[in-house]
């Protein structure tokens, strides 16, 4: 990178936790929030989503904002808490990531339809933060999240802002649910990432935020380089040899100036879908990061679509700071062509000093992301 950006602070809610603390124990704990719910289109199937006793945050103002924005605003004012940054300042960058947005709301007649627009969700959000800035919105499947990321590291290294909000949320609504129906990749239980049963994924609702800036503050972890590409390969399917994935983890090294054998752990995508996992492993492979511990958070939280590379970053620099990696709940036996060392419980018998995230989605999209202690 041109200039080192570092993680300020974070929060995340999920179902398992209603900040990153909270659902960070659960993970260490071996938790899940996948559950088993019924539809009378597709019947039986495995989610993680809030419960209505919850009420998607802590709603503020709930007459005006909808639950997917009131569940933003949340997570950004828990990252903010820690730090004195004025989000009324010019210097102040908003950067929102998401798939579906409001899509929830779209069967409801007195909701504004406008609204169904992720950049007008986007500014209601930073209005309520008076920030003078036009949002910036990444949405870009499931690599929308480790995009937003990048977006805003170039955006902090050209030096016209001092921090950048990143957040990203996305809720299982019937809209979204029936996408991944129709297209037979979800699991009829709980998701299994890089297990030999894996039968396909469980979506999961939830929001996460990150402080970026490129002044440090004790303990700060480093994102070292974050890089993006597309394989070309189908409209829903990845590369089969995962090369478009292996270029983007490449890049990510060179950028970061550090080799396969450096990096300790890995947080996957790890969908538990038969091809996204088997593509992985083979993108470990080319990019020669197999002996690093490997773990995907999806078996616990669900797949948070665009919220997933924000919260699984957020998850991986805690595993730096904590020298102990996340137990990959799910996996029982190798299911994957190239044997991958998945972290099946928490090991503190080694120091973690450089991370790795990747993501992958529909259009071909792959996306890379190095952390440093």
């Amino acid at each position: 990178m041109i200039k080192p950006v570092y993680i300020l602070s974070d929060a995340v809610i999920t179902p398992l936790g209603r900040n990153s603390d909270e659902t960070l124990r659960q993970l260490y704990a071996g938790a899940t929030s996948v559950k088993p719910y019924s539809n009378s289109q597709f019947g039986t199937y495995y989610t993680s989503r809030f419960g209505e006793e919850s009420v998607y945050g802590n709603n503020h103002h709930s007459t005006i904002f909808t639950r997917i924005e009131q569940l933003i605003i949340d997570s950004i004012q828990q990252a903010l808490e820690p730090l004195l940054v004025r989000t009324d300042q010019k210097d102040v960058l908003f950067v929102v990531a998401s798939t579906k947005g409001n899509i929830d709301q779209l069967d409801n007649p007195l909701f504004d339809q406008s609204r169904l627009r992720i950049g007008v969700m986007a500014a209601y959000i930073t209005r309520f933060f008076n920030d003078p800035n036009q949002p910036v919105v990444i949405s870009n499947a499931c690599i929308s999240g480790v995009q937003a990321i990048e977006y805003a590291c170039y955006a902090l290294q050209q030096g016209t802002y001092k921090y950048a909000v990143v957040t990203g949320a996305d809720l299982a609504s019937d809209f979204v649910l029936s996408g991944f129906y129709s297209f037979q990749a979800m699991s009829p239980f709980p998701c299994k990432p890089f297990d030999k049963d894996r039968a396909g994924v469980s979506i999961g609702e939830g929001c996460g935020t990150l402080i970026l800036s490129t002044e440090p503050e004790d303990g700060a972890i480093e994102i070292a380089a974050v890089t993006s590409s597309n394989d070309a390969n189908h409209l829903s399917g990845p590369s089969r040899t995962g090369d478009g994935l292996s270029n983007a983890i490449a890049w990510a090294m060179q950028e970061a100036q550090v080799k396969g054998a450096e990096i300790d752990i890995i947080s996957a995508h790890g969908t538990a879908t038969i091809y996204n996992d088997e593509m992985e492993s083979l993108a470990f492979q080319t990019a020669q990061v197999t002996d690093a511990l490997v773990f995907s958070i999806k078996g616990n939280i669900g797949h948070t679509l665009g919220a997933a590379g924000i919260i699984e970053t957020v998850f991986l620099a805690h595993c730096l700071k904590n020298n102990s990696g996340i137990p990959s709940l799910g996996f029982e036996h190798q299911g994957t062509s190239v044997a991958l060392n998945i972290c099946t419980e928490s090991n503190r018998n080694r120091e973690l000093k450089i991370g790795l995230k990747t993501a992958s989605g529909f259009g071909g999209g792959n996306a890379a992301l190095i952390l440093k202690k």
